[in-house]
């Protein structure tokens, strides 16, 4: 079978109707020229005189832009503000406002409803709640010594606040800003990490204390606090896909570590200990905290590296670093915009906001914000 022209015609029916008229038109030679032969329906068109048309591929419209802009929240530690960049899908960031809060502005979180960014101003023991609309502090929250940590519930209902010189966990309403009852954990607080796959279990570390388990985790349901033996805790997040937890080591500048820690989230035990060689892992972009878009690829993780200086593209199944980005002196956290495929790492000694491309792992533009720290993006609808 063989198509011309659009139709389907059998290549062997054809070829026998041939030799057979040219018998006949043989044996008749010397008598008058009979009609000639027709292949199909004598009362039709010949299936070889038509041609059945090809439609028009109609184009897939575009999908429509999940923002009119990108607004990108950045702790400014030195001017007690934060600073506000916004991208549009395909253009460069720009500074747009800057906010004034307490003293020294270092960890930020935005709710997972993007309503709300909030900031420990780690210095001022108070924490500033941000309208991104508005670009307006609409509460300043007193809370204990040295605020750190900081989270948000799954729903966005509650923000948790961690502290590095006090024995709780601070907790609040999100919008009426009510004070709710403290996690009391009896130990001092670095960083705090909720996943969505386990909506009630706070992970934190420890910091100032000299007990042993500084990795545990609160049971929101239970009250029940469990301690995972590891010592020598940073930063502790989960994979991509939620199915690992990953723990960096030391958090001093000058006490470097490429050393990872790896834990089963369900059974809260060791799974391995790791070396990055030549690296010095701090942070990588977490749920609940630092914006509301990640990247797609669930197999790539991104951490910032305070030896290379710069972002290590990790893949975390195969345990190994598959290239780096350099960046400007001490790197710290990372957000990221899905319309221009881009990351947004901070730098602090150098005072930058670096933007990157993820297809090509280039740095694509660089924003001043002086000593910048904590970072989180937000959707903008309006114009």
């Amino acid at each position: 079978m063989a198509v011309v022209g659009g139709v389907a015609v059998n290549l062997l029916r054809i070829g026998a109707l041939t030799i057979l008229g040219a018998i006949v038109v043989g044996a008749c030679a010397s008598t008058p020229a009979e009609a000639p032969v027709v292949l199909g329906d004598a009362q039709g068109p010949s299936p070889l005189a038509v041609a059945t048309p090809t439609p028009t591929p109609i184009p897939a419209p575009s999908p429509a832009p999940l923002y009119s802009k990108l607004r990108v929240f950045v702790a400014s530690e030195s001017t007690d503000q934060v600073w506000v960049l916004d991208g549009k899908p395909g253009e460069p960031y720009a500074l747009v406002g800057k906010i004034a809060v307490g003293r020294f502005p270092h960890q930020l979180g935005v709710s997972p409803d993007g309503k709300w960014v909030a900031v420990n101003n780690r210095m001022g023991n108070s924490t500033s709640v941000i309208d991104p609309a508005s670009m307006k502090e609409v509460v300043r929250l007193m809370v204990g010594k040295q605020p750190h940590g900081i989270t948000w519930s799954v729903d966005g209902k509650t923000l948790f606040v961690g502290h590095e010189k006090d024995m709780y966990i601070a907790r609040f309403e999100a919008g009426t800003w009510k004070p709710l009852s403290p996690l009391m954990v009896g130990v001092p607080q670095h960083v705090l990490t909720i996943a969505p796959s386990r909506p009630n279990e706070l992970w934190f570390t420890l910091t100032n204390t000299s007990q042993p388990d500084v990795l545990r985790v609160y049971d929101l349901e239970t009250n029940k606090i469990t301690p995972i033996k590891v010592n020598d805790v940073h930063d502790a997040y989960f994979t991509p896909d939620e199915s690992e937890v990953w723990s960096s080591s030391s958090g001093f500048i000058n006490k470097p570590s490429d050393r990872m820690v790896i834990y089963d989230p369900v059974t809260k035990t060791v799974k391995t200990e790791i070396h990055l060689p030549g690296t010095y892992p701090f942070h990588t972009e977490k749920v609940d905290q630092d914006g509301v878009f990640f990247m797609a690829d669930k197999a790539l993780m991104v951490l910032s590296d305070h030896l290379g200086p710069g972002l290590l593209w990790v893949d975390w199944k195969e345990r190994k670093v598959l290239s780096e980005t350099k960046l400007g002196q001490q790197p710290f956290h990372t957000t990221y915009d899905p319309e221009g495929d881009r990351l947004l790492t901070t730098t602090n000694v150098d005072g930058m906001v670096n933007v990157i491309d993820v297809k090509t792992r280039a740095v694509m533009q660089k924003v001043s914000v002086p000593k910048a720290h904590g970072i989180g993006a937000v959707p903008i609808a309006g114009p």
